[in-house]
């Protein structure tokens, strides 16, 4: 929960210096912003003071955000513990560091400035875009403050905007820093690689006991036995209810007929309309298109139509009004229909093309209808068993028995871990590895039985947890043989890699990598050019640096990661980024890098304003500020 706090309070300011604070008020919500009644100043900067009234308030109106987001009741314990307090504390502060520098300075917003900048607030604005005085007396009210008050806030905002824009303004571009950024994301090489395995090394035979016992020592981590846990669980098992609820086929046949509209495709027709105001001038243009005077589309045109406007497309009896649709789809062929007479005005209309309605055959559909009908049990019926669970559990009976009684499957787990193995060397199979089962096995204390919780496919689990086994590493004489087989599969990794490295020397020297391929009896596999951003899969992420240092036709090896094999590439080509993607990339990162530079200018300007005047914090004051949201019922 914590973890959400701080994520969700990122947008916690106490004012954006970009303007953007004055349309945050109508978002966040303020509420009584003046309202806690504490003449005591929760800290000072100068002579400026932070009066606890609005610590107060800024604490509450944030407690109210952060508890509608989360959909829970956020606490101001919760707040403190996520370090929000502080953050709050600390931006205004700020606030208070920037007032007496703005006081000091002379600089205020004009009464213009401060007019505009409401004008121009969308939150304050009518649906067409205009100022709203109504809607902007309404949302002050509703946010607790009166005209003279967010107009003095906006002044501030503005003031404090000002400075930050002065500075910001001298930031003088970056040359050449974006260009060589653009150059270096964009080269791009090709390389051919080929890999050795570990079959390419002679056998490293048996190792000594103080090879193996330096072998163990040095690699505790692959003979530590994991945290295990034991208990049982009851499973309300959502696919064996699927079965048991499966209709027969009387139902399913039942719940086709009954909606079988469901399955049925309409008719359509594929139409051209042309319209005309009255009914003389409708038949003419029918007789003209039946006699072959006239095509439809020397009548569109002639009606002032262009190309393509008197076309209805594919429709539904629907789409029509109903005495046209009517005429239209008693047209089982293509050809003219008309005149109709529509709402206004009559219609003259060609038929392109006619699909009678088809219905889909039940046997094409039984599959569907049997998931939703099973499904629309399940619904109800998995809910139920999960019910009788539960008061049984009420009853103290024992969890074999409730289990059997309720209808749910009943089952232990020996040695869990929450690798999915078990104690035994097997791998856990069924629920017991979906990730509901073993994150309430990890998170279960010992002896604990925890509450049912819901599976994603619609089932539930209960566990119950007996005891755990921690975390050791085992000694080496019960993991001799695994420790005997990982020391000769590191000798082999680590010769294959001593080879691997000899090659790529060769490579450019006196060899290519076809040569070394053909010697060794291994394929060559020529790879597409690849930027540093984005290598292929073939080439660990560890090669990517070497390739694009390495010269036309040198050789780079690695190893591939979570492998034991070794790849050997040799680049065939480097190829520095187009002309016009660099200067495309070459542009936007010049945008980028000043946009940071000059958010880094602000933070530490901002930062040097706090400094120069000095802060101090009264905890006392702070702390009576909590107690007193406490003491209101509406804190921890």
């Amino acid at each position: 929960m914590l973890q959400q706090l701080r994520k969700g309070a990122k947008s916690i300011v106490a004012k954006v210096l970009g303007g953007l604070l004055v349309a945050s008020f109508a978002l966040w919500g303020i509420g009584d912003i003046f309202s806690f009644q504490l003449d005591s100043s929760v800290a000072r900067v100068g002579d400026t003071k932070v009066p606890a009234s609005r610590f107060a308030d800024t604490l509450n109106r944030e407690q109210n955000r952060l508890t509608a987001q989360s959909g829970q009741l956020v606490t101001y314990d919760m707040m403190r513990a996520a370090g929000l307090d502080r953050r709050i504390l600390g931006n205004l502060i700020r606030d208070a560091a920037y007032e007496e520098e703005l006081g000091g300075l002379g600089i205020s917003a004009p009464d213009s400035a401060i007019a505009d900048a409401i004008r121009s607030n969308p939150a304050f604005q009518d649906p067409g875009g205009k100022f709203s005085r109504q809607g902007y007396q309404f949302m002050l009210a509703r946010q607790g403050f009166s005209e003279p008050e967010f107009e003095e806030l906006t002044r501030t905002v503005l003031a404090q905007q000002i400075l930050t824009e002065t500075i910001e303004a001298g930031i003088p571009p970056l040359p050449g820093i974006a260009a060589r950024v653009a150059a270096y994301q964009g080269e791009q090489r090709s390389v051919t690689i080929m890999t050795l395995t570990p079959d390419m090394a002679a056998d490293p035979g048996m190792p000594d006991e103080d090879a193996l016992r330096a072998f163990y020592d040095a690699h505790p981590a692959m003979f530590t036995e994991p945290e295990r846990r034991w208990g049982q669980y009851i499973h309300v098992d959502a696919a064996r209810l699927l079965k048991e609820l499966a209709p027969d086929e009387a139902t399913l046949r039942a719940a086709y007929d009954s909606n079988v509209a469901a399955y049925t495709t309409p008719a359509t027709r594929t139409l051209d309309q042309l319209t005309y105001p009255d009914h003389a001038t409708a038949d003419a243009a029918v007789a003209s298109l039946a006699s072959g005077d006239a095509s439809f589309e020397s009548l569109a045109e002639k009606a002032g139509l262009a190309p393509g406007q008197s076309d209805l497309g594919t429709i539904t009896h629907d789409d029509l009004p109903a005495t046209a649709a009517d005429l239209v789809f008693a047209a089982t062929e293509p050809g003219i229909v008309g005149p109709v007479e529509l709402p206004a005005g009559f219609a003259v209309y060609r038929v392109r093309e006619t699909t009678p309605p088809s219905t889909t055959p039940f046997e094409d559909v039984r599959e569907q209808i049997a998931d939703e009908l099973a499904m629309g049990k399940l619904n109800v019926r998995s809910p139920e068993v999960a019910n009788l669970v539960e008061e049984y559990r009420a009853e103290g009976l024992p969890m074999a028995e409730i289990a059997a009684k309720a209808g749910a499957s009943f089952g232990s787990f020996d040695g869990l871990a929450q690798d999915g193995t078990l104690a035994n060397g097997t791998n856990a199979e069924g629920v017991l590895v979906s990730q509901t089962f073993l994150s309430e096995t990890a998170t279960a204390l010992e002896g604990e039985e925890r509450d049912m919780v819901e599976l994603p496919d619609g089932g539930y689990i209960l566990v119950s947890l007996q005891r755990v086994a921690p975390s050791a590493l085992q000694p080496l004489e019960d993991v001799r043989d695994r420790a005997i087989a990982e020391w000769q599969k590191a000798e082999r990794l680590e010769e294959i890699e001593a080879q691997g490295a000899e090659l790529a020397a060769r490579l450019g020297v006196d060899s290519s990598i076809w040569d070394l391929a053909d010697e060794l009896t291994v394929a060559a596999l020529p790879l597409p050019p690849f930027t540093r951003l984005s290598p292929p899969g073939d080439i660990p992420p560890t090669m990517v640096d070497a390739i694009f240092k390495a010269s036309t036709s040198g050789g780079v090896s690695g190893t591939a990661a979570g492998s034991d094999t070794v790849i050997v590439a040799q680049v065939s080509s480097a190829t520095a980024a187009p002309p016009a993607s660099l200067a495309q990339v070459s542009s936007d990162l010049d945008k980028e890098l000043v946009s940071l530079v000059k958010g880094d200018t602000r933070e530490y300007f901002s930062r040097a304003v706090e400094a120069g005047h000095g802060a101090s914090i009264d905890p006392a004051v702070v702390e009576e500020v909590f107690r007193r949201l406490g003491a209101s019922g509406t804190g921890s």
